[in-house]
C-alpha cells in the first residue's frame, strides 16, 4: 500500500467514524471517538504534522508489532509504505 491510498482510507474512514456520531448518538460516541482519535492521529502523521501525544502512539504500537513479530526491529508501521 502507498501513502496516497492509505490516506484515501483514513479519510473514508474518519467520515465513517463521524458519521456514525452523528447518527447513533450515544450509542456508539465511545467507539466512534476512539476510531477518531486514531485515525486522526495517522493522518497527521502521514502529513508530518505529528504531536507529542502522535509519537508516543506510534511509537508504542511499532513496539508491539515488533514484539510479535510483525515487523522485524529495524521496521516501523510508516516504513512499510511506499511513497
Amino acid at each position: 500500500m502507498n501513502k496516497s491510498d492509505l490516506r484515501a482510507y483514513v479519510e473514508e474512514q474518519t467520515n465513517i467514524a463521524a458519521q456514525r456520531i452523528i447518527d447513533k448518538g450515544t450509542t456508539s460516541d465511545e467507539l466512534a471517538v476512539s476510531r477518531l482519535n486514531v485515525l486522526l492521529s495517522l493522518r497527521r502523521s502521514l502529513d508530518g504534522k505529528t504531536t507529542a501525544q502522535d509519537l508516543g502512539m506510534w511509537g508504542t504500537i511499532n513496539d508491539a508489532l515488533q514484539q510479535i513479530g510483525i515487523l522485524n526491529s529495524q521496521e516501523t508501521i510508516f516504513s512499510r509504505l511506499q511513497s
